[in-house]
């Protein structure tokens, strides 16, 4: 089961990385010119819901502006910033590297054959790659989690961590698939609720997968549980704070990778 788990990681991180970058969530560089009254360029941003517009001079784009920084009259050009090398990335950047981008700042431009033709910003990680990603790692979290439930209680006893209830409804999910000839154990109809109590209640596998303590750890499964019935409803938001959840994308490759699953070098 562990390897199976390993094996989707790696197909799943092999997508992502090869195939899914961020040119499917970048848009066009919308623009202005540097000679445009800066007045009324930061009303029509504001008008077109727009934070960062792209300044072109002569037909070439120069830079770029933002609209909190236009704070009096004037023209555009006294507003312009240079692109710099920590503010563009490759079309050919993955979807998961952009994650670790978006640590540091809300947004970057793309280079497209050495030139700035389009932006992404951390408004577009609610788009659908996205949710995929966030969906598929939610998924491999579960995956691997069993499996280790499974090699660490091989006779069954983690069944003392739950309360009867909880229990209850696990048999019943079993006796519903079984009647469908499904081959599943009673540790796969768990809740991912009850697979974070397991885990929290048993020190060990605490500590294996990366946790300092005990309340971080039941911390870690109430963030995924969220994150998991967002992605699941197209209708809802992902996030509300990006950053955080940036942050529990990052810490399920870290529990992925934790005890070998994933060898720490190889991406």
């Amino acid at each position: 089961m562990k390897s199976n788990a390993l094996k989707g990681y790696r197909k799943l991180r092999d997508i992502y990385e090869n195939n899914l970058t961020v040119e499917l969530l970048s848009e066009e560089i919308k623009t202005c010119e540097a000679e445009d009254d800066a007045a009324a360029v930061k009303k029509e941003m504001f008008d077109r819901d727009f934070d960062i517009y792209g300044v072109k001079q002569g037909g070439k784009l120069i830079g770029y502006v933002k609209r909190e920084d236009i704070k009096k009259e004037g023209i555009i050009s006294e507003f312009v910033e240079d692109f710099h090398a920590d503010n563009l990335i490759s079309d050919s950047t993955s979807l998961i590297d952009l994650l670790d981008i978006f640590q540091e700042r809300e947004f970057t431009f793309i280079l497209e054959k050495n030139k700035v033709t389009r932006i992404v910003t951390v408004a577009d990680l609610q788009k659908q790659p996205i949710r995929m990603l966030a969906f598929s790692f939610v998924s491999l979290l579960e995956m691997y989690i069993i499996s280790v439930i499974k090699e660490f209680y091989p006779d069954g006893s983690w069944a003392d961590k739950l309360t009867e209830s909880r229990l209850t409804k696990a048999k019943e999910l079993l006796e519903e698939r079984l009647a469908k000839n499904e081959a599943l154990t009673l540790v796969d109809n768990l809740q991912l609720s009850d697979k974070g109590t397991i885990i929290r209640k048993t020190p060990k596998l605490v500590e294996l997968l990366g946790f300092e303590s005990n309340s971080q750890c039941k911390e870690f499964f109430r963030k995924i549980e969220e994150l998991r019935n967002n992605t699941a409803h197209s209708q809802e938001k992902i996030y509300h704070d990006y950053k955080e959840f940036i942050q529990i994308l990052l810490q399920i490759e870290r529990v992925l990778r934790a005890d070998g699953l994933v060898e720490a070098d190889k991406w």
